[in-house]
C-alpha cells in the first residue's frame, strides 16, 4: 500500500523539488514593459525571456553573473518568472533593521537607526518647492535674490553677490 502511494506521489513530489530555483542572470532585455531575463539555471540549462517580476515603484538593471531566485509558476518548468535578484559584489551590511536603496558605484541612501544618509558624487533635486527643515520654515536666499539688511549702514535692499560653491539652487 505505501509502495503505491509513493509511486502516485513521484510526480508531484519531482514538481514541487522543481518549483523554486536558483539561477544567475547573463543578459537583461530592459526595452520590454515587462523586464525579461537570459538567466542559466539547473546543469547551466539556459533559460531565455524569463520576465523578471519587480516591486511596484522599485526597479534594476541587474548586471550579469547576478543571482536570482526562479519560481516556476504552478510547479510548471515551461512558465519561469524571476522574483528575486541580488548581487552579493555590492551589497551592503546594515544593522538589523535598516534599510538602503545602492548601486554598484557606491551610491547609496541609507536609513539608519537613528538617521538618514545620501551618498552620491551629485544629488539634483527636480521640484517646485523645497522645504528644508519643516514645511513653512523661514526662506533660504539664492546668488542674485535680493534680501533686506535691517539696521546699520548697509540697511535696504541688496543682492546676494556670493554663495556656497557645494549648494546650487535654479
Amino acid at each position: 500500500m505505501m509502495r503505491l502511494i509513493e509511486k502516485m506521489l513521484a510526480p508531484v513530489k519531482r514538481r514541487l523539488r522543481l518549483m523554486v530555483t536558483r539561477g544567475v542572470v547573463k543578459l537583461t532585455d530592459d526595452g520590454q514593459l515587462m523586464q525579461e531575463l537570459q538567466v542559466t539555471a539547473l546543469a547551466d540549462e539556459v533559460l531565455d525571456g524569463v520576465e523578471h517580476i519587480q516591486q511596484y515603484g522599485f526597479t534594476a538593471h541587474p548586471h550579469p553573473e547576478a543571482d536570482c531566485l526562479i519560481l516556476n509558476v504552478g510547479a510548471n518548468r515551461s512558465h519561469p518568472i524571476v522574483i528575486a535578484v541580488d548581487d552579493r559584489r555590492y551589497r551592503l551590511h546594515l544593522a538589523e533593521g535598516e534599510v538602503a536603496l545602492y548601486d554598484d558605484q557606491g551610491q547609496k541612501i541609507v536609513l539608519y537607526r537613528d538617521r538618514i544618509e545620501v551618498e552620491a558624487p551629485k544629488v539634483v533635486v527636480k521640484s517646485a518647492s523645497v522645504q528644508l527643515g519643516a514645511d513653512g520654515g523661514p526662506a533660504v536666499a539664492r546668488v542674485g535674490d535680493m534680501v533686506n539688511v535691517g539696521s546699520g549702514s548697509s540697511a535696504g535692499q541688496w543682492p546676494i553677490v556670493s554663495g556656497s560653491a557645494k549648494v546650487a539652487a535654479a
